[in-house]
């Protein structure tokens, strides 16, 4: 039977309806290769970026007391462990795209544009951290050459009269005032967001290829604010198609991005997509099943480990003595400053595989080897390392820090509204 011309029309247009969806997920897409700044990675590198994050879980666990009234497992009775001080021996794909960039081996960063008019800032993709901040007008050395927020030139700021002080480092600090103002990601305005405007700034934004700041993508109970943060003030606005980011920190060209509004099934292989719960809601904390090396369980973690997913920390972090466990019997490891090393000639065959949702996600040789301890070195730094404090003093609570080491191996989804975190393998 022949269809007449207009139903054969009217399919015509119905398969064009059905397909524009997917084409404007494509044309909307910004897909920017990720570039990698080279800066070496020493152990004095090492040392200082995990005494900065020692700080940053110490300030955020104690924001979380504040903000909510109770004490987090991760709280310590201490001051934050600065190194050196001792030795040790369904979620569906759309939305919008930025770049992200890697500087050494732990900041993240993409663009924002910032006020009316807008200006355009560099900030580290954090999912460690609830806070947004950016050099000010009024910071001299620590942001020389860096683009610096001017609340007076933007029609949309407000002065909160707030100042505000995050502790980063043994005796560094980023400090300010509060202020509110247009913020824009990937298309994406936030109306009267909190934001700090910086005139002290940390060491490691101080260099002149560091980011203008820094934006938290956690939730607002850590926030040292207690404001909503940025993602949270989108969600709040119902501007998002869903309330869903992906992260792609993978070194491939081509691969590194921020997609808000929805996750890019185009850089994952969707079968192997796992849901895990937020467990406890301020960081994107979630249940850890298990670690294991060359296929056997160890340092097993029981079901009271929790593992905290931080695109701001380079390494996966554990106590010390889930360090030990794991190095014990590894031939040549041993610690320096609770910093491990391997021998490069073996270090790749003894990386990690981490379980979460009953799946097995490995990480490949090439981003646990953080290279030699120095020119010429046979030993090589290892991307799991052991922390005083992690492990949690108030309540007996395993805790491990999911930093880049893991994440540059997995996509990774962070659904807001269902408080989830998805992972997923990346497509080669």
């Amino acid at each position: 039977m022949r269809l007449p011309t207009a139903l054969l029309m009217l399919f015509y247009l119905v398969s064009r309806v059905v397909a524009s969806p997917l084409d404007v997920y494509q044309r909307n897409s910004i897909s920017i290769p990720l570039s990698r700044i080279s800066r070496g990675t020493t152990m004095e590198d090492v040392k200082a970026h995990l005494t900065t994050v020692s700080h940053k879980y110490h300030v955020t666990s104690r924001n979380y007391a504040l903000n909510t009234g109770s004490p987090h497992s991760l709280s310590s009775r201490g001051p934050p462990y600065k190194l050196g001080e001792r030795s040790t021996g369904s979620l569906t794909g759309d939305g919008n795209s930025v770049t992200l960039k890697n500087q050494g081996a732990n900041l993240w960063y993409g663009s924002i544009a910032v006020g009316d008019p807008p200006e355009s800032f560099t900030v580290q993709i954090d999912t460690g951290s609830a806070d947004l901040f950016l050099c000010s007008v009024r910071c001299s050395l620590s942001c020389v050459g860096h683009q610096r927020y001017n609340a007076r030139s933007s029609a949309t700021s407000l002065d909160l009269c707030t100042p505000f002080v995050v502790e980063y480092g043994n005796r560094t600090e980023v400090s300010g005032d509060e202020y509110t103002d247009v913020v824009e990601l990937a298309g994406y305005k936030a109306i009267n967001q909190t934001l700090g405007a910086a005139d002290t700034y940390y060491p490691d934004f101080a260099a002149s290829n560091a980011p203008d700041g820094l934006a938290g993508l956690a939730f607002q109970e850590i926030s040292s604010y207690g404001a909503a943060p940025f993602f949270q003030t989108l969600v709040d606005s119902h501007v998002l198609h869903k309330n869903v980011f992906g992260v792609s920190l993978s070194s491939q060209k081509d691969k590194g991005e921020l997609r808000v509004g929805g996750s890019n099934p185009s850089m994952y292989e969707p079968d192997t997509l796992t849901i895990v719960p937020v467990t406890v809601k301020g960081y994107w904390q979630i249940q850890l099943d298990g670690i294991s090396r060359n296929g056997e369980d160890m340092i097993v973690p029981t079901d009271k480990a929790q593992a905290i997913v931080d695109t701001g920390t380079a390494f996966i972090v554990t106590k010390p003595e889930n360090a030990v466990k794991y190095y014990e019997d590894i031939k040549g490891a041993r610690a320096v400053d609770e910093i491990w090393t391997v021998p490069c000639d073996t270090i790749g065959s003894h990386a990690p595989t981490l379980t979460f949702g009953g799946r097995l996600f490995p990480v490949s040789s090439s981003t646990f080897n953080l290279g030699p301890v120095h020119e010429g070195s046979i030993d090589c730094i290892a991307g799991l390392t052991g922390m005083p404090g992690i492990g949690g003093s108030i309540i007996e609570e395993e805790h491990w820090i999911i930093g880049d080491v893991f994440l540059q191996n997995v996509y990774t989804i962070f659904d807001v509204s269902n408080t989830e975190v998805g992972f997923a393998k990346l497509k080669l």
